[in-house]
Protein backbone atom coordinates (compact mmCIF):
# COMPACT_ATOMS: atom_id res chain seq x y z
CA UNK A 1 0.00 0.00 0.00
CA UNK A 2 1.05 3.71 -0.58
CA UNK A 3 1.97 6.38 1.62
CA UNK A 4 -1.60 7.15 3.07
CA UNK A 5 -2.49 10.81 1.89
CA UNK A 6 -4.93 13.00 3.72
CA UNK A 7 -6.50 13.87 0.54
CA UNK A 8 -7.25 9.76 -0.63
CA UNK A 9 -10.86 8.76 -0.77
CA UNK A 10 -11.82 5.37 1.03
CA UNK A 11 -12.34 3.50 -2.12
CA UNK A 12 -8.16 4.81 -3.10
CA UNK A 13 -7.24 3.17 0.38
CA UNK A 14 -9.18 0.09 0.06
CA UNK A 15 -6.79 -2.64 -1.33
CA UNK A 16 -7.88 -4.68 -4.38
CA UNK A 17 -8.44 -8.06 -2.82
CA UNK A 18 -12.46 -8.03 -2.23
CA UNK A 19 -11.73 -9.67 1.24
CA UNK A 20 -9.70 -6.43 2.20
CA UNK A 21 -10.71 -3.43 3.77
CA UNK A 22 -8.61 -0.15 4.74
CA UNK A 23 -10.06 3.49 6.17
CA UNK A 24 -7.74 5.67 7.33
CA UNK A 25 -9.04 9.00 8.83
CA UNK A 26 -6.77 12.16 8.58
CA UNK A 27 -5.86 14.11 12.30
CA UNK A 28 -4.83 17.89 12.48
CA UNK A 29 -1.54 16.57 12.94
CA UNK A 30 -0.81 15.49 9.92
CA UNK A 31 -0.90 11.91 11.42
CA UNK A 32 -3.75 9.28 9.96
CA UNK A 33 -5.48 6.43 11.91
CA UNK A 34 -5.76 3.33 9.84
CA UNK A 35 -8.78 0.64 10.31
CA UNK A 36 -7.38 -2.94 8.28
CA UNK A 37 -9.70 -5.48 8.21
CA UNK A 38 -8.74 -8.89 6.38
CA UNK A 39 -10.15 -11.49 6.56
CA UNK A 40 -10.38 -12.67 10.01
CA UNK A 41 -6.72 -9.94 10.66
CA UNK A 42 -7.94 -6.99 12.31
CA UNK A 43 -5.11 -3.65 12.88
CA UNK A 44 -5.27 -0.54 13.95
CA UNK A 45 -2.52 2.00 12.89
CA UNK A 46 -1.36 5.18 13.84
CA UNK A 47 1.00 6.76 10.52
CA UNK A 48 3.33 9.80 10.95
CA UNK A 49 2.21 12.39 8.29
CA UNK A 50 4.98 10.53 5.84
CA UNK A 51 2.97 7.34 6.31
CA UNK A 52 5.61 5.88 8.64
CA UNK A 53 3.63 3.50 10.91
CA UNK A 54 3.89 4.86 14.55
CA UNK A 55 1.97 2.47 16.47
CA UNK A 56 0.11 -0.66 15.36
CA UNK A 57 -2.44 -2.91 17.31
CA UNK A 58 -3.10 -5.84 15.71
CA UNK A 59 -6.14 -7.80 16.99
CA UNK A 60 -5.11 -11.38 17.23
CA UNK A 61 -7.12 -14.89 18.67
CA UNK A 62 -4.57 -14.56 21.77
CA UNK A 63 -4.82 -11.12 22.58
CA UNK A 64 -3.51 -7.62 20.71
CA UNK A 65 -0.30 -7.28 20.08
CA UNK A 66 0.83 -3.81 20.02
CA UNK A 67 3.60 -2.30 18.39
CA UNK A 68 5.14 0.88 19.22
CA UNK A 69 8.13 3.23 17.17
CA UNK A 70 9.08 6.46 18.57
CA UNK A 71 11.77 8.72 19.06
CA UNK A 72 10.91 8.31 22.63
CA UNK A 73 8.66 6.20 24.82
CA UNK A 74 7.54 7.46 28.05
CA UNK A 75 5.21 5.16 30.69
CA UNK A 76 4.44 6.94 34.45
CA UNK A 77 2.21 5.93 36.58
CA UNK A 78 1.42 7.06 40.58
CA UNK A 79 1.16 3.66 41.74
CA UNK A 80 3.30 0.45 40.02
CA UNK A 81 4.08 -0.48 36.88
CA UNK A 82 3.61 -4.21 36.33
CA UNK A 83 5.29 -6.34 33.72
CA UNK A 84 4.50 -9.73 33.44
CA UNK A 85 5.22 -12.14 30.64
CA UNK A 86 7.10 -15.34 29.79
CA UNK A 87 10.54 -13.97 28.58
CA UNK A 88 12.14 -10.02 29.12
CA UNK A 89 14.36 -8.48 27.13
CA UNK A 90 16.50 -5.50 27.16
CA UNK A 91 18.53 -4.27 24.52
CA UNK A 92 20.21 -0.87 24.96
CA UNK A 93 22.99 0.89 22.36
CA UNK A 94 24.38 3.64 24.23
CA UNK A 95 23.64 2.36 27.63
CA UNK A 96 21.31 1.29 30.21
CA UNK A 97 20.24 3.02 33.65
CA UNK A 98 18.57 1.84 36.57
CA UNK A 99 17.78 4.44 39.66
CA UNK A 100 15.62 3.72 42.87
CA UNK A 101 15.02 6.29 45.57
CA UNK A 102 14.32 2.52 47.56
CA UNK A 103 15.45 -0.75 47.80
CA UNK A 104 16.51 -3.11 44.51
CA UNK A 105 15.87 -6.54 44.72
CA UNK A 106 17.16 -9.09 42.19
CA UNK A 107 15.88 -12.59 42.40
CA UNK A 108 16.13 -15.30 40.09
CA UNK A 109 17.75 -19.18 39.52
CA UNK A 110 20.73 -17.87 38.63
CA UNK A 111 22.59 -14.48 38.12
CA UNK A 112 25.27 -14.67 35.30
CA UNK A 113 27.21 -11.11 35.02
CA UNK A 114 29.53 -10.29 31.80
CA UNK A 115 31.10 -7.28 30.89
CA UNK A 116 34.36 -6.33 28.60
CA UNK A 117 35.68 -4.47 31.53
CA UNK A 118 35.74 -3.98 35.39
CA UNK A 119 32.66 -4.31 37.58
CA UNK A 120 32.78 -1.73 40.24
CA UNK A 121 30.84 -2.43 43.33
CA UNK A 122 30.32 0.39 45.84
CA UNK A 123 28.80 0.52 49.00
CA UNK A 124 29.16 0.81 52.49
CA UNK A 125 29.66 -2.97 52.74
CA UNK A 126 29.19 -5.91 50.52
CA UNK A 127 27.96 -9.07 51.62
CA UNK A 128 28.56 -12.30 49.63
CA UNK A 129 26.90 -15.37 50.59
CA UNK A 130 25.12 -14.09 53.68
Amino acid sequence: MPAIDSTMTPKELAPTVSNEFANAHPLPSGRSVVVKVDGGREELEIRSPAGDVEVRIILTENGPVVNLRGARLEMEATDAIALRCRRFEVQSKEGTELTSSGDIQITGHELKVRTERDIHMNGEMIRLNC
